[in-house]
């Protein structure tokens, strides 16, 4: 089923075309990776069809009563009170149907009521409920711990929070909203790996549609089954999700190549059979293939084009010796140390995701190790000829009044000749070079610290967030180049797909301590899936009882530890019964979406008996998984 129609959509600004008019539909089910290069208009598609932007041309419709829920890359609460209290506001038609309730019960009690108003209260209850209402604290007490915050940062005001804390309780309001369609521009902004897991199980579970703008190979990979893909002016369609779609398009443009060639290579066999058969015995065949010449070049196909792409190779100059690193009692922080280090050896070759919530102290021990910052105490051991280059997140040295040229002609012996050609190959070309430093955009700074980096010969790198603000074809690219490389990387990212590519071993920030691990990211993640405990409650937050379940801690000398593990067994059954329900409604829902695409009245009247009963058995296993909860022995 359509939840939203797009016809004719074009986009321009003055005689600047970002994308030629296109059509297309999203259905139920959909999870539409929205991708392309910096600058080709993806926020602004997405803002026309959120409706906060104009298009030039063409319609966006949602079907029926389709709400949205938009999520701009640069989100704000714009209130007073406390966090909690901006969580409330996707739920303000609850509380308001709340009191009347508790108005109409008190009623009740007082022998107030008649038969009318008892008959409006029995549908104004049935609504609260199908809508949730009981499930309002779980549901917001569920979004902010999956966002990151902690209890005692629920009562925060909104007015104190930072930058990155406000985008991240924006995330989480946008999916309390209850919306069929999801509008979501760059949603893993400062999201640690845990907020970045939780994320993707939300967007995995959610049962509406999704149109996602992200630089996060590893969510796009996960999540979608669609892609959208803005490139030299038009979108590209494809029912598929993020990496097929680059298959798919390598293999469009392939073939569109060899009809090209194909093209080209007829055109010219006629025209030189044309040349020298005007006069002689063949001169009709000649004129027969002037007109099939005329009929080619009426339709002549373009060589197909390439969008530019950065050229990045970075150079190791003279290896390194064996060991590179040595940390010795090593404690880093400010005035106090921010976690334990053990002493840890580092040898060539290694390439090191360095990895913990944010704020752990990642970067502060990448700037210790690049001696920009003393450690509290210990040593940082240096091997023979070690020599660094630091990458930094925030691009330090990248914000001055001169230009882009003057940034590269200022840190290297190159002529203007030589800086214009570097650049030329990081995407500056012509006046491009001539821009301000400070008028430049992220992934333009990126790409200039980039150009810079390539200049540098070190045998270990120091890299902070190297990806932000790089579209996903330039921090593939910047994969290939690390992966090439053969001196050494620490590495501080939350790129899940580069971790997994390039790593050889994790360094783990957690509790105060880090952690070694001989491996790389990918089998971390899987050692560190097979250790982790079964979750003891795997309802989504939207269908959550009315109190979070509560973690059961036993306590042998006064509980019968035999009772409990039986009513353990029994909430995890439950939950497995949840589970399996809820697989089923949503193969389902698909399978009643296709029926009405194709209009087949008979299998859709047969899917939705099937889907009411499966709703029934889903209501009833909810309601024995909450009161197995519920009576959950206290601790």
């Amino acid at each position: 089923m359509s939840l939203l129609q797009i016809e004719g959509l074009t986009k321009s600004f003055g005689t600047d075309l970002l994308f030629a008019p296109f059509n297309a539909q999203v259905a139920r089910g959909d999870r539409v990776a929205l991708i392309g290069d910096n600058g080709v208009g993806k926020s602004t598609l997405l803002h026309m069809l959120a409706g906060l932007e104009a298009p030039s041309d063409g319609s966006v419709r949602a079907v029926g009563e389709a709400q949205l829920a938009c999520l701009p890359q640069v989100a704000r609460l714009e209130e007073e009170g406390t966090l909690w209290e901006a969580m409330e506001k996707p739920f303000e038609r609850l509380r308001t149907m709340e009191r009347e309730l508790r108005a109409a019960e008190n009623a009740m009690a007082a022998g107030t009521i008649d038969d009318e108003a008892l008959h409006t209260y029995d549908e104004l209850l049935h609504q609260f409920e199908h809508r949730g209402g009981y499930q309002i604290e779980a549901q917001i007490r569920g979004a902010l711990r999956g966002v990151g915050f902690c209890e005692s940062e629920f009562t925060k005001p909104v007015r104190v929070l930072s930058g990155g804390e406000e985008a991240r309780a924006a995330l989480a309001r946008t999916l309390l909203k209850g919306a069929e369609i999801l509008l979501l521009d760059e949603p893993t902004n400062h999201l640690d790996f845990a907020a970045l897991d939780w994320l993707e199980e939300q967007l995995l579970s959610f049962t509406g549609a999704i149109v996602l703008v992200s630089h996060d190979r590893h969510l796009l990979d996960s999540v979608t089954n669609r892609t959208w893909d803005i490139a030299l002016g038009r979108v590209g369609i494809y029912r598929v999700g993020y990496t097929h779609s680059r298959e798919l398009r390598e293999t469009e443009r392939a073939q569109a190549l060899a009809a090209y060639e194909k093209q080209e290579e007829t055109i010219e066999r006629y025209k030189d059979f044309v040349r020298r058969n005007k006069a002689g015995q063949k001169v009709k065949q000649a004129k027969d293939r002037e007109r099939k010449l005329e009929r080619i070049e009426a339709e002549r196909i373009e060589r197909p084009r390439d969008a530019k792409r950065i050229s990045l190779v970075i150079r190791t100059g003279e290896p390194s010796g064996k060991r590179v690193l040595g940390l010795r009692d090593l404690a880093v922080g400010f005035d106090q140390p921010l976690f334990e280090i053990p002493d840890t050896d580092l040898y060539r070759g290694e390439k090191v995701a360095i990895i913990g919530p944010n704020g752990c102290g990642k970067t502060t021990l990448l700037k210790t190790i690049a001696g920009e910052k003393a450690p509290l105490h210990g040593q940082v051991q240096r091997g023979h000829k070690v020599r660094s280059a630091v990458y930094s997140q925030t691009q330090e040295g990248l914000h001055g009044r001169g230009t882009v040229l003057d940034a590269i002609l200022t840190r290297a012996s190159l002529t203007i000749s030589e800086g214009r050609g570097l650049l030329g190959r990081f995407l500056f070309s012509d006046d491009d070079v001539l821009k301000k430093m400070g008028s430049l955009s992220g992934g333009e700074r990126s790409r200039v610290a980039l150009a810079l980096l390539s200049l540098i010969e070190g045998n270990l790198l120091l890299f902070d967030e190297p990806t932000n603000h790089l579209d996903l074809a330039s921090q593939e690219i910047l994969e290939q180049a690390l992966d090439a490389y053969d001196g050494t990387i620490l590495l501080v990212s939350h790129d899940r797909a580069l971790l997994e590519a390039i790593t050889t071993q994790v360094w783990y920030v957690s509790d105060g301590r880090m952690s070694v691990h001989g491996h790389g990211y990918a089998e971390f993640r899987r050692r560190a899936s097979e250790a982790a405990p079964a979750p003891n409650a795997s309802v989504p937050a939207s269908k959550a009882p009315k109190s979070p379940a509560t973690s059961l801690r036993t306590q042998p000398e006064t509980r019968n530890r035999h009772l409990i593990e039986k009513q353990a067994a029994a909430r995890a059954e439950a939950e497995r019964a949840v589970e399996a329900l809820e697989a089923q409604i949503d193969q389902l829902e698909i399978s009643l979406s296709e029926a009405s695409a194709e209009g087949d009245a008979a299998r859709i009247a047969s899917l939705g008996a099937e889907h009411k009963n499966l709703r029934t058995q889903l209501a009833g296993a909810l309601k024995t998984w909450e009161t197995l909860t519920e009576e959950a022995p206290d601790a």
